[in-house]
């Protein structure tokens, strides 16, 4: 169930390494967060479309605030609710995205014109 939006964090990270989108502090806070706050307010109120329409404001209104917009993360909150996956998909989000930001500085830095992360915070 992780894959679609730790795909779609693929395109974004090896594909616009230099984006602010595609920054450490965006993939992982932004999943982290994104998936966090949708689980917590599953298990309050159970999955409806307007909890789901609830969630995906909320979680864009605080990556805004923290300044860790990604949109795959949105998509993690998503699944999280769609699926009803439980705590233990937050796992899965946090070694998928720790990985796959240590794979992309291997990847990106490999290369003379290209540098991973421009920052980290």
């Amino acid at each position: 169930m992780a894959l679609a939006p730790l795909g779609a964090s693929c395109v974004i990270v090896f594909g616009a390494h230099k984006s602010l989108l595609s920054q450490p502090r965006n993939v992982i806070g932004g999943h982290i967060i994104s998936t966090t706050i949708a689980l917590i307010i599953w298990s309050i109120f159970g999955k409806s479309l307007f909890i789901i329409g609830l969630v995906l404001a909320i979680v864009l209104i605080i990556m805004t605030f923290t300044k860790t917009v990604h949109p795959p993360a949105a998509a993690s909150a998503l699944v999280s609710i769609n699926s009803q996956a439980g705590w233990g998909f937050l796992t899965s989000i946090v070694i998928g995205t720790l990985l796959l930001v240590f794979i992309s500085m291997i990847y990106n830095n490999l290369f003379q014109r290209r540098q991973y992360p421009k920052h980290w915070l």
